[in-house]
């Protein structure tokens, strides 16, 4: 697989660009012409109802079905794109997503080599989000933009990357934890303030405060109430728990125990300035907030991919490390496509959750390898 890679045609940037663009124009005609989105009408309507004042977490039947579960400011942050005709936002609400993802890939500090590798091991999985018309590749585009922020001493700017992925999804706040890393960190907790009282009141164009503090109300219990939903309806570490151990194992207490196995690697912050940690550490971000979400579905896993991508170009390359990798791309890129074999994804991997334990046990080896004293030493 690797040396596919490395053949000219397919390790040209042009080329790759050329893909993304021809697959992106696909998901993007196909759903618009044919198919519709019921994802994007959510997003679409909630710049409509928001200035209406109507509540933002009601039923529209009429408009989509399910429920908006976003934070009011993210009405306002695409409002540029709700304002347009719907399916003139909806089409180019795929390529804005595209682009960024792309864009964070190419900015990541890797070789060229190593970043041909990411588009192509991530491209099914961009796939996967943007035919649900997903916000989740530019969440994890602003987990690397925050990390890039640091790594240029920008504590500002990345305050602003994790607040706003914040307000689009709640878990993209794990990126925070980079700032241990980091110098200059009172001024990182006061930009996060900052930034959170900027995007807090931005929806105040287009509502009062009086109705934009109920919307607020509204977004909380809403999100208690999806967060309490069927323990079975997730794609997660949460899903693999309750299946293999005791269904009756509590949400927090799985969060809890992650959040604290997240945190031993602070006991090597001595290793910070190693390109391997920093790597480790930002693939356990991104590979975190997927896998310890209650919620999470299969769209959301171009995030966790992207932390894949972080861990495999500093891997020791052993044995496990490929056996892992393999298995990603087989179970969590592979399984929701047509390629994978029908009878094995009814079968085995929707009901036990299989796409998402590559990635929690690498999630694991990436914790290892962060608490070892020196980094690895890397094979080939």
């Amino acid at each position: 697989m690797i040396d596919f890679f490395k053949k000219p045609l397919f390790s040209d940037f042009r080329f790759i660009f050329a893909v993304y663009f021809v697959l992106t124009l696909f998901a993007s005609v196909r759903i618009v012409f044919w198919e519709g989105s019921n994802n994007y009408s959510i997003f679409y309507y909630s710049l409509e109802h928001l200035i209406n004042n109507q509540s933002l977490y009601a039923e529209y039947p009429q408009q989509y079905s399910d429920h908006y579960h976003y934070a009011p400011t993210f009405a306002a942050l695409f409002s540029p794109i709700f304002a347009l005709p719907y399916s003139v936002g909806l089409f180019l609400w795929h390529f804005l997503f595209t682009g960024v993802w792309v864009y964070a890939i190419y900015k990541l500090p890797l070789t060229h080599q190593q970043k041909v590798f990411a588009y192509w091991f991530g491209v099914q999985e961009l796939f996967t989000s943007l035919v649900n018309s997903q916000t989740n590749p530019m969440i994890a585009a602003l987990s690397v933009f925050a990390f890039l922020s640091f790594e240029k001493k920008q504590p500002f700017w990345a305050a602003f990357f994790i607040m706003l992925g914040f307000n689009v999804k709640i878990y993209s706040l794990v990126a925070a934890g980079l700032f241990i890393l980091y110098p200059q960190k009172l001024k990182f907790l006061a930009s996060m303030v900052l930034w959170a009282i900027v995007l807090a009141v931005l929806p105040l164009l287009f509502a009062t405060p009086a109705e934009l503090y109920h919307q607020y109300e509204l977004w909380v219990t809403q999100l208690m109430i999806k967060s309490d939903g069927d323990i079975w309806a997730n794609t997660s570490i949460h899903r693999l728990i309750h299946l293999s151990i005791s269904p009756t194992i509590p949400t927090a207490a799985i969060i809890g125990v992650g959040v604290a196995i997240f945190c031993t690697v602070y006991v090597r912050v001595g290793r910070y300035r190693e390109f391997t940690y920093q790597m480790l550490m930002l693939a356990s971000v991104l590979i975190f907030q997927v896998i310890f979400n209650p919620v999470a579905e299969s769209p959301t896993y171009i995030t966790a991919v992207t932390g894949v991508v972080c861990w495999w170009v500093v891997s020791p390359r052993t044995t496990l490390d490929r056996v892992l990798l393999i298995s990603c791309f087989v179970l969590t890129v592979l399984s929701p496509t047509d390629i994978f074999p029908p009878y094995l994804r009814k079968t085995f991997v929707l009901p036990y959750a299989l796409k998402a334990l590559p990635c929690v046990l690498i999630w694991f080896r990436i914790v290892w390898l962060m608490l070892l004293p020196a980094p690895p030493t890397v094979t080939d």
